[in-house]
């Protein structure tokens, strides 16, 4: 989200042209397609972003907001899952204009506030505010991972666990965070979920650490006879990384200087790839795609790399490169 209230002077053009300028800008330098949506709140935006896929840009004026909701079902609104959808439907609304048409005594007698203030946005109110400061801090790290076709190889899944406890340590060591406990979940084929929660003994971000930990719990939750479809994991109790009192038999030390190697190989990752250095344990979800298949079958331009590009970066080649005599 970004707020362009009062820009139009400066760029001397309207909202939807600054607008036209942002997704061109995106476009080009990062060298993939975005949708955009222009309206007056978050909620509106995301309908115009969702609007026109893969590469459009939708502006929602004020006054034309009930033109964009009427035909729109309720699950497509930014916030209303599934379940929420049903339970409308449940009182004849299907659309997010019969939702929004609701009255208020209604709205506040069956819903709870996250969604009264979705309604109050759909009706054009600004409710949510958008934060524009870079995040600073968390109060939990979660990673997700899909990968297809599903298995039920106990290696290739402890695998994909193990990439999702390296990658969310690495940002947890990013702010300078260390997790209290961890959640580690497996989800079946049918979407079914299994999880475990473990605590620590003291705070850490070093995925040997971690790993070590979970795995009499991943072994309590794995059944061979079924297939999975992804992991996930999520530090808990985040506190900042600062070193407290020596324990008796040195595993903080042992720790503290795990952390200092982990910092070498964040810099080596920063300089040369995400995952130029992994675990062992994380050998079989780095080394085979994710996806194979129809939905996810590579992207021709991933197989004509340019000069200087690889398969995590690409040059940012401009729409418009010149006229040739």
């Amino acid at each position: 989200f970004a707020d362009i209230t009062g820009l139009r002077r400066s760029f001397r053009t309207s909202y939807e042209g600054i607008a036209r300028m942002i997704k061109r800008d995106l476009d080009t330098e990062l060298g993939f397609t975005f949708s955009v949506g222009l309206a007056p709140n978050k909620v509106l935006a995301k309908v115009g972003s969702k609007w026109k896929k893969p590469s459009g840009l939708t502006v929602i004026p004020g006054r034309y907001v009930r033109l964009y909701l009427q035909h729109l079902p309720a699950e497509k609104i930014w916030g209303i899952g599934t379940q929420t959808a049903a339970y409308l439907r449940k009182f004849g609304i299907a659309t997010a204009l019969q939702f929004a048409d609701r009255d208020e005594t209604w709205v506040r007698n069956h819903l709870s506030k996250p969604f009264q203030e979705i309604w109050r946005e759909l009706r054009g109110e600004c409710v949510y505010p958008l934060v524009t400061k870079p995040k600073e801090s968390y109060a939990s790290i979660q990673k997700v991972k899909t990968f297809t076709p599903p298995s039920s190889d106990r290696q290739f899944i402890f695998s994909q666990l193990s990439k999702n406890i390296e990658n969310a340590c690495m940002k947890a060591r990013r702010y300078e965070l260390a997790a209290s406990g961890v959640a580690i979940f497996l989800r079946t084929q049918d979407f079914h979920d299994q999880g475990i929660e473990i605590s620590f003994s003291y705070p850490t971000s070093i995925p040997d650490e971690i790993i070590g930990a979970i795995d009499p719990a991943f072994s309590e939750l794995y059944d061979a006879r079924k297939l999975y479809r992804s992991t996930g994991v999520v530090l808990l109790g985040l506190k900042t990384d600062a070193p407290g009192q020596l324990d008796l038999f040195g595993e903080k030390i042992r720790t503290h200087n795990l952390l200092r190697l982990y910092r070498v190989i964040d810099e080596v990752r920063e300089k040369y790839g995400k995952h130029t250095i992994y675990l062992g344990s994380s050998f079989l979800a780095n080394r085979f795609q994710q996806h194979v298949g129809e939905r996810g079958d590579a992207p021709e331009r991933r197989s004509m790399l340019l000069k200087g590009e690889t398969k995590r970066k690409r040059l940012g080649i401009p729409l418009f490169m010149g006229t040739v005599q």
